[in-house]
């Protein structure tokens, strides 16, 4: 199952995240984290090694593509001649390009800006390996796959915005935060996609009555209150994320029983990953490779096929 944690930049995404593969951890669940932000954050809070992905999508596309002579992008769907990462953690894939911690965690990392893409590289390309992979992985209820997204609605950039079963936004109780939530939910809704909240933050009632105000109450998770735990780890000090943790153990445990359930629908995925690309490829890529990238479409594709060939 994929949980993504979105959320303005500074509203704790990224600590929630942190806090939901630690909870996982205890529960001796397998996990998949991905560090899709640019700030690069999610390892340093897990405390693993990084390996980046964003300047090798050559090497991504060799390792999960028979058929590499056609064009590829990110947001390319997978077909019936794709290779798939279906090994759970044990995969070849994983193993290549993955670092892993002692209980077993495996983390991919998108990667930052290098030294060399400085002043003109657009992250958006560099996302294009996640979705890539995204669009190849199969996993189940025994996979937990936690993805900290990047900040604000930069998501709907690429295809991030579909590559989860559930959409955890984080929000504060300002109106700027409310703003970039609905913003947010307004386009991905457009999509069939539904977007759940945890308020972070929240110093008194006045402030839970506010977000109340502004989200329907159905799609709220939790309230978390702000605390010197937060930002003592923010600060670099890990004993204030295992406070932080044990603070709100029910609130994380509300978030994994809303992902667990949720039944995978595998065909609406491909639907939203197609149209996507349809729209990706006639606004600009079709024209630069001189063909009409759509005829890659494997219209005789469906995960459901891959998934009962295992």
């Amino acid at each position: 199952m994929r949980i993504t944690f979105l959320g303005k930049g500074g509203s704790g995404k990224t600590t929630l995240a942190t806090s939901f593969i630690k909870c996982l951890e205890k529960k001796g669940k397998k996990v998949l984290a991905i560090d899709a932000d640019i700030n690069v954050n999610l390892g340093a809070a897990l405390n693993m090694p990084e390996k980046y992905l964003g300047d090798i999508f050559d090497d991504v596309c060799k390792d999960l593509e028979n058929n590499s002579n056609k064009p590829l992008i990110g947001s390319s769907p997978a077909t019936r001649e794709s290779k798939f990462i279906r090994k759970g953690l044990n995969d070849p894939f994983l193993k290549k390009y993955a670092t892993y911690n002692q209980k077993g965690t495996a983390l991919l990392t998108v990667g930052t800006y290098t030294d060399n893409k400085i002043g003109y590289a657009c992250y958006h390309s560099k996302l294009g390996s996640a979705v890539f992979i995204y669009n190849r992985l199969l996993d189940d209820k025994d996979l937990y796959v936690v993805t900290d997204a990047t900040a604000g609605i930069d998501s709907v950039g690429t295809s991030m915005f579909n590559v989860s079963d559930l959409n955890l936004f984080v929000v504060e109780p300002t109106k700027k935060s409310m703003d970039v939530y609905k913003e947010f939910k307004n386009i991905v809704s457009n999509y069939g996609i539904d977007t759940y909240v945890v308020a972070n933050k929240i110093r008194n009632e006045s402030d839970i009555e506010y977000i109340k105000k502004n989200i329907d109450e159905n799609y709220i998770l939790g309230f978390i209150k702000d605390s010197d735990d937060l930002r003592k780890f923010e600060q670099g000090n890990q004993e204030g994320l295992e406070n932080f943790i044990k603070n709100n153990e029910q609130i994380l445990e509300s978030v994994l029983n809303k992902l667990n359930s949720i039944e995978k629908n595998w065909d609406k995925y491909y639907d939203i990953q197609k149209q996507i690309y349809i729209d990706d490829v006639g606004d600009w890529y079709s024209q630069f490779y001189g063909e009409d990238l759509t005829k890659y479409i494997d219209k005789k594709f469906s995960y459901k096929d891959v998934i009962n060939d295992d």
